[in-house]
């Protein structure tokens, strides 16, 4: 018989994995109107998991990961601050020559 802990940490982690999926949906639709309702509809399951994850805090279910340090944020603030131009980009030639992860084969770039 599951507990409600057991339930509990179940339902935070099934819409953890809800808002993940919604995002990759959200970001390959190409129709603007279903692209707006996935994004509602993630942004509602990000509520209810927010909500599921201060119940589980609560009962002393769940910790999650303490803040990160200043400095730390600080450091990630500029990295994905920096211009578009200073980030590295591939070799032409064997750098292009990558395996596509899914199929196996080399990636095609055009």
């Amino acid at each position: 018989m599951l507990t409600d802990k057991d339930m509990a940490m179940d339902s935070l982690e099934a819409t953890k994995h809800f808002v993940s999926e919604l995002t990759k949906a959200a970001m390959e639709c190409s129709n603007p109107s279903l692209k707006n309702t996935i994004t509602q509809m993630r942004n509602r399951t990000e509520q209810s998991q927010q909500e599921i994850a201060q119940i589980t805090q609560s009962k002393g279910w769940y910790m999650p990961s303490p803040p990160a340090d200043h400095s730390d944020i600080q450091r990630t603030q500029q990295f994905f601050n920096q211009p578009m131009q200073q980030m590295p980009s591939p070799q032409m030639g064997r750098d292009m020559q990558q395996m596509h992860p899914q199929y196996g084969g080399p990636i095609r770039y055009q």
